[in-house]
This record gives structure tokens, C-alpha cells and sequence, in this order.
């Protein structure tokens, strides 16, 4: 039943205000739409892409399942992104399909004509929207505001909203009151403000000959760029977008006629858009087209008094990035949210709603929106710069370099933030669409905002440099050629005297000699001790590099942080590794997604790569030759797990039926990608490192507890102080343990802040509360006593990996609305 004393005027029976309408109705508000044009739904030739964010809050209004039977009969092709010459150098296969598994929904271009006839079609109060009503005043008066048209007409209201695109003359109007009745609200300079950096012909066509139907595709060139999109009954929808040689703002802003459209086609008509098809030969087939200046501004304020504006009139991004008609769908829908919430508060009427309640439904509203709308603008701006090379090198890098070598999951995981925080209907029923990436209101807790997680980021990878200088600064001891021990001669000369791998060698076996051939036990135990909580590093480091996620980051070559391990050192090479960790784009759930038959080769790599090799540095027996020709081949251990992992992957894979691994590989990946079905073998291999690096622990506290010259703190933790520029040490020996020590304290130390790091970025992404972060702190903490940071960083990722799958599995399968978090600001 409507609530007859709330009454919302919308100017504008666009996308912006046809969709509030449907809203409205939906939770009973009156409405009144007052349309400029003659018609709703003018033919203009416009096209629209609706993504994931945007379709779920259709879905939310009843309007998703008529949008959608236009998507199945189109034709599905990749989307490609070409050069100036029309060749491909990027492909995404089906996207629209990528995202619907992706997020539940997938992309859709159509008309937007048809767009705003389902929107129109599906309101059962036709009657309360009019046309021909172009709004020319508006006054605010008791309780609400007064509305007059260009007929003569004049309508009253609660209070009034501005979605009548981005010439709005409600926003004109609104500014104009609020320079009279407050003067200093507005500065004024709004107008000026609103940029142009390209003018764009836009428009569609027909039955292209030579176009391939169903391809999506992105045109680069310098100075210009295209999108051309593949709609339903062979219709092709371009946008050709041409850069200004100044920008333009406020009334600078060319307006453009058909003769100045005609001279943009005839200049641009030969630039290619595939090998086969230029630009005039689609402009040739047009069923309508316009010329038009892009407008981008996100204004500072949104509303005033009883007025606020929504969609393009007050948030206008680059249409490349497709996302004008979804972020107005998202301040609709937040204004209906804040709206609801009020009605809420004041126990289920909005009758009579004070200023003071106006203003704050209005702050709710621009507060939720205000900031993803500048994110928007920004992110769009970009991807046109680059495609348009603003600036060349930017580019050529972009486009030839990354974007080939990029995999699929990280080119959809750079949009998953647009799509998955995207706003909807919190007070609406939520029908079920299949996903594995979760919506933020899907999630246990909301996520942390991202100016606090860049603050954290910033001050964890301060801490892990400070680690890595420390371990520097221990590295110094061995930071000659040591090529003798206090017991035996070095005697590794493989690739003859002198050379630097030699060199390298004598050192690393002068380091191992001393606590392998010591007297004393304490150094060999500390040694072993050392040896067995890399497990963890080594074995992580090799699944994070066959993450999808990962592809194209220094995360993705696991075999140069192993070898560089044995280098370095693991004092500066782990806390490296925690850095790039943090900064990585694994972690979606699809972004964490592991081949298969690496996940089974795991075990087998690290125990013949690692585990065996290791203890045999202590079980042989020393010999002055083939003992140490052992330990420098030990050396080579670490990567060896990335080699044996990749040769019995690789084994395994060929052995698989062809239609089994079809598109599998470095880059690509099985048709039940997003299944996990690599998750119970990767628990293995969780529960496998965690056993054995608990058993070592456990073992050698015990040991050092019952041995009578022996003291846990003293045989592992014992530190030497490091002074500038020397280590003042009284002999070789008490050099070398005082390096090992500092080596494994500074490792520890690193791996126990990136799992801490591990347990906030959890909670930051939303996928934990903050009761479950504090658990999982107190868990590390924990387990660096009990069972050691090897089994404890092998428990926690096994933890991160359920709590991830089983998300993921949840949205899949429908999470109950019990679960489900609403969105109060």
C-alpha cells in the first residue's frame, strides 16, 4: 500500500529515472515522472552495457529474466583487443559467459531503447509518468518542494530528484537555490569543472559484412581508440572514441552537428577495426548514430535542501568503461536503501519526513555512492588514456607486454572490485544466481575501507624491509669469498678455480661445515632445526607461483625466490617474499585456483626435491670431497621442488585425455576451472607439511629441554648483538652460528608478520569478523611455540584455503538471507 504523504518527483524518465520509479513502486512510495521529450524510449541510436553490478540490481526488480532472453539470442565470441592494424593481441574467450560463472551475471549490450521499454513496461502506475513535462522551476516550500514545467504545469512533492542526464536542468536549478538560500554552498564553478577530453560518434549498425558476429572489441591507436560490441539480430554497436587536441571544460564544451560528424567519419572512416572491416564500412551499414562530447565530472555535492540529483547529471565517467547506466542503476538504488532504513527508524512510516530527515536520507546516499563514482570516473579516464596512448611507453608496455602475457584470471580479477561492491537493493529479496566470486552484503563482515588497508600494507612492507636490511647487514659476515673451513679445506671447484659460482659454493659450503662438523651439537641441532621450518616457505612459494592469480607477477616464478634463497640467504629473501604476498592479486577465490596435477605433485617434489636431500646432509659421512661436493649439490635443493613439481605436472597432464586438459597450461586453464577440485589434494600437502615440521619442532625442543649442555632459548634464539660496519666476534665459528641465528630469527620473524598479515587481509576483504581475526592472531601466535612457524604457517593457509572455498561454495549455492549482511551505510 503506497504511503500517500511521501511523494517523490523525478525529473527525467531515463535509465536514472525509470529505474527509481520501479523502486519506488516496489516498496510502495509514490512517484512522479516528468519526461522533457515527447516519448519515452526515443529511438536515439544509444546502446547500453549492463555488467554484474548492474543486472543483479535488475534481477533484484523483477526486470533481469526479459533482459536476459535478449542475451540468448545472441551469439556468444570472445572479446579481443586489437592493434591500429586490426590484428588481435589480447583475447578473453566468452566473457559474457567468464562473469556470469564469475558473479552470477555476465555482460549484456543492447539498446538502450529497449532497455527503458522493459523499465517502462514493467510499472503498474504508467499514469504517473508524463511526458512533455521539461522541468523549468523548482521552489521548496513547507514540507516538501514545488515543481513547474515548460507547459505551465506545476506539481508538489516531497522532495525532488534530478535524473535528467548530464545537461540536467534540476541539478541547474538546484544549484541556482542553493546560491540564493546559502550562499556559499555551491562555489559556483560546478559548471566549469565538467571536462572533455574526447568527443565520441556512437551509434548502430546492421548486418556488417565481414564483422564476426558475437566479438566484443577493444580498437588501440594513437589518438583515438574504438569499442565495437556485437548486440542481438546481427546489430553492431560502436562507440569511436577521438582524443580533443585541449581539453574543454564547462560552456568550452563543443556541441557537434551532423556535418561535423560527417568530416569525423570521413577523416576516420579507413582506421581499422579487424584485419577485414574499417570503420566507414560499419558507419555504412548505421541504423542511427550521433556525435557527441564526453562529458566526465563527479560533483562534489549532490544535493540541496529537498533536491538531489542522480546518474549522469552529477556523476558522468568515460563510457569505456561501460559503467553509466550501472552506477545510476547503484544511486538508485541507495537512495532507496536510505529511504527504507528511515521508514525503518521511524517504525514503518515516512510520513511527514523532516528536513533534517531529507538531508540525512540525501548524506546516506551520497556517502555510499560518492567515492566508488570517483573511482569510476578514474578507472574509465585511465583505460581510454592507454588505449588512446596518451602516453606511448604507459602503452606499449600495457598493451605488448602485460596484457599477452596476462591470464585470464588477472585480466577479470582487475574488474571483480567494480562488480562485487557494486550497491543493491538491500531491502529486496535476492534471487539465487549461481556465483563463486561473493557480493560485499554476501560476506561475514564488511570490508575494511581501503584507505586503512593501504596504511597497513604501507607499515607491514616498511617492517619486512627492515628485515631484509637486518639480514643484510648479517649477510656481511659472509660477504667475502670464503674458501676455508677450521676443520677441512673447501675444496668445490666445478666450474674451475676462481669462478664466481665456485666461489659462491666454497661459501655456502664454509657456512654449512661449521655446524655440520661442530664438537658441539648445539649448531648441528640449530641447523636442523633451520632447515626443517622451511618446508612451508618453499612449498608455499612453489603453490603461490601456480596460482591463477599470480600469472604475470614476480609471485609466478617461485624457482627464483628458491634459488635465490640459497644466495642470499632466507633472512632477505623471505621477508621479499612476504612483501610481493601482500600485494598480490590472488586473493579471490578464483584468483587462489591451483592446476590439479600440481596440487598431487606437491608431496612427491618436496620430499625427493627437499626433504630427503636434507637429511642426507646429516646422515652421511664426512668426507673431504663427496660430503662437500653434497652440500654444495644441497644448495640446489630449493628450486629442485619447483623442477620435480613441473616435470610431474607436466607428466601427468599428458597422460590426461586430450578434452580433459583442452586450454591448459602456464596461462590457461580446464573448462572446470572454477570447481576447486584441486582443494582436497592441496589439503594433503597442508597436512603433510604441517606433520612433519611439528614433529621437528616438537622434537627438537624436547632434545634441547633433556640435553644437559643445552637450552631452548640458547641453542635457538640466542643473538649476538650486530654493530656497525663489523661484527666484533672472537672467532670464525661464533661468525658463522651468530649469521645462521640471525638468518632464522630474521625468516621467522618474517613468516610469522606475513601470517598475521594473512589473518588481516581476511578480515580487510570481508571474508572473517573481527572475532574470527582475533582467534586467527592468537592461533599464530600460538603455534610458534606449540608446533613452529613452518606447521603453523602450513595450518593457517590450509585454514585460509577453507574459509575461501567454503565462501565461495556458499554463493554458489545460495547463502540464506540470515547470512546475509545488509548494507547500512
Amino acid at each position: 500500500m503506497a504511503t500517500k504523504d511521501l511523494k517523490v518527483i523525478i525529473a527525467g524518465g531515463g535509465v536514472a529515472g525509470l529505474t527509481l520509479a520501479n523502486m519506488l513502486e516496489q516498496f510502495g512510495v509514490d512517484y512522479l515522472v516528468l519526461e522533457a521529450h515527447s516519448h519515452i524510449a526515443p529511438p536515439v541510436g544509444a546502446s547500453i552495457g549492463l555488467f554484474p553490478n548492474g543486472l543483479r540490481i535488475l534481477d533484484e526488480m523483477g526486470c533481469y529474466d526479459e533482459i536476459k532472453r535478449m542475451e540468448e539470442v545472441r551469439t556468444r565470441g570472445p572479446t579481443n583487443t586489437r592493434n591500429e592494424s586490426g590484428k588481435v593481441i589480447k583475447t578473453l574467450v566468452d566473457m559474457p559467459g567468464t562473469l556470469e560463472i564469475r558473479h552470477g551475471y555476465g555482460l549484456i549490450f543492447f539498446e538502450r531503447q529497449r532497455l527503458l521499454q522493459i523499465l517502462y513496461g514493467q510499472l503498474r502506475h504508467k499514469e504517473r509518468v508524463l511526458t512533455d513535462k521539461k522541468v523549468t522551476d523548482v521552489d521548496l516550500v513547507d514540507g516538501g518542494v514545488a515543481v513547474k514545467t515548460a507547459d505551465g504545469d506545476a506539481f508538489t512533492g516531497t522532495f525532488l530528484v534530478g535524473a535528467d542526464g548530464v545537461h540536467s536542468a534540476a541539478r541547474k536549478l538546484m544549484v541556482e537555490l542553493g546560491q540564493k538560500l546559502q550562499p556559499g554552498y555551491f562555489t559556483g564553478k560546478e559548471a566549469s569543472q565538467v571536462a572533455c577530453h574526447y568527443k565520441c560518434s556512437f551509434g548502430i549498425a546492421k548486418d556488417v559484412p565481414g564483422w564476426n558476429d558475437g566479438e566484443q572489441t577493444f580498437v588501440i591507436g594513437k589518438g583515438s581508440s574504438q569499442l565495437i560490441a556485437s548486440g542481438p539480430n546481427n546489430q553492431v554497436y560502436w562507440f569511436f572514441f577521438v582524443r580533443l587536441p585541449k581539453v574543454k571544460y564547462g560552456d568550452d564544451i563543443p556541441r557537434y552537428t551532423k556535418e561535423d560528424e560527417a568530416e569525423m567519419v570521413k577523416q576516420y572512416s579507413a582506421v581499422r577495426i579487424t584485419e577485414k572491416v574499417n570503420f566507414g564500412q560499419i558507419y555504412a551499414r548505421r541504423v542511427a548514430s550521433t556525435l557527441t562530447p564526453l562529458h566526465e565530472i563527479v560533483h562534489k555535492k549532490w544535493f540541496f535542501g529537498r533536491i538531489i540529483a542522480l546518474g549522469d547529471s552529477v556523476h558522468k565517467p568515460n563510457p569505456i568503461g561501460g559503467q553509466g547506466g550501472n552506477g545510476a542503476l547503484e544511486s538508485c538504488a541507495e537512495l532507496v536503501n536510505a529511504l527504507m532504513r528511515m521508514k525503518q527508524k521511524r517504525g514503518g512510516s515516512l510520513a511527514g519526513l523532516q528536513d533534517t530527515e531529507i538531508q540525512d536520507i540525501f548524506s546516506q546516499t551520497q556517502r555510499a555512492r560518492h567515492q566508488r563514482a570517483k573511482m569510476v570516473l578514474d578507472l574509465s579516464h585511465q583505460y581510454q588514456a592507454i588505449n588512446a596512448y596518451e602516453s606511448p611507453l604507459l602503452s606499449l608496455i600495457f598493451h605488448h607486454v602485460v596484457g599477452p602475457l596476462a591470464s585470464d584470471e588477472s585480466s577479470h580479477a582487475l574488474f571483480a572490485d567494480m562488480f562485487c561492491r557494486g550497491s543493491s537493493l538491500a531491502f529486496a529479496p535476492k534471487p539465487h544466481r549461481p556465483h563463486v566470486i561473493p557480493f560485499e552484503n554476501e560476506l561475514p563482515a564488511k570490508p575494511v575501507p581501503k584507505t586503512v588497508s593501504r596504511v597497513v600494507l604501507s607499515g607491514f612492507i616498511g617492517l619486512m624491509l627492515l628485515a631484509i636490511m637486518t639480514a643484510h647487514a648479517a649477510f656481511q659476515l659472509v660477504d667475502v669469498s670464503l674458501t676455508w673451513g677450521e676443520t677441512v679445506p673447501i675444496v668445490i671447484q666445478w666450474l674451475g678455480e676462481g669462478s664466481q659460482v665456485s666461489e659462491w659454493l666454497n661459501r655456502a659450503v664454509s657456512i654449512f661445515s661449521e655446524p655440520l662438523l661442530s664438537e658441539d651439537p648445539a649448531p648441528r641441532v640449530q641447523l636442523a632445526f633451520f632447515l626443517s621450518q622451511l618446508i612451508s616457505p618453499i612449498l608455499i612459494s612453489t603453490i603461490d607461483g601456480y596460482r591463477a592469480g599470480n600469472g604475470v607477477t614476480l609471485l609466478g616464478l617461485p624457482i627464483v625466490s628458491n634459488t635465490l634463497m640459497s644466495i642470499f640467504g632466507r633472512g632477505q629473501v623471505v621477508p621479499a617474499q612476504a612483501i610481493l604476498s601482500a600485494v598480490s592479486n590472488a586473493t579471490l577465490p578464483t584468483g587462489r585456483i591451483v592446476p590439479t596435477e600440481v596440487a598431487r605433485a606437491l608431496i612427491p617434489a618436496i620430499t625427493f626435491g627437499y626433504i630427503i636431500p636434507t637429511a642426507l646432509l646429516f646422515a652421511l659421512n664426512v668426507d673431504n670431497s663427496s660430503w662437500q661436493n653434497w652440500v654444495a649439490l644441497w644448495q640446489f635443493a630449493p628450486p629442485a621442488v619447483n623442477v620435480v613439481t613441473y616435470l610431474l605436472s607436466s607428466l601427468q597432464r599428458q597422460r590426461k585425455p586430450r578434452a580433459e586438459h583442452h586450454g591448459q597450461g602456464y596461462q590457461g586453464y580446464p573448462p572446470d576451472f572454477y570447481d576447486r577440485r584441486e582443494l582436497p589434494a592441496l589439503k594433503y600437502v597442508y597436512t603433510f607439511a604441517f606433520a612433519v615440521q611439528a614433529a621437528a619442532h616438537i622434537s627438537t625442543l624436547i632434545y634441547c629441554w633433556t640435553h644437559p649442555s643445552m637450552t631452548i632459548v640458547g641453542t635457538l634464539f640466542g643473538l649476538e648483538r650486530l654493530t656497525t660496519g663489523t661484527w666484533r666476534l672472537k672467532s670464525f665459528s661464533s661468525n658463522i652460528a651468530a649469521f645462521v641465528t640471525y638468518d632464522m630469527a630474521i625468516s621467522m620473524a618474517a613468516i610469522v608478520g606475513s601470517n598475521l598479515y594473512t589473518v588481516w587481509g581476511l578480515r580487510s576483504t570481508g571474508y572473517i569478523t573481527t572475532q574470527t581475526t582475533i582467534k586467527g592472531i592468537l592461533s599464530v601466535v600460538a603455534g610458534q611455540f606449540l608446533v613452529g612457524s613452518g606447521a603453523t604457517w602450513a595450518g593457517l593457509v590450509y585454514w585460509q584455503e577453507e574459509v575461501i572455498a567454503d565462501l565461495s561454495k556458499k554463493t554458489k549455492e545460495g547463502i540464506p538471507k540470515s547470512e546475509q549482511r545488509q548494507k547500512l551505510e
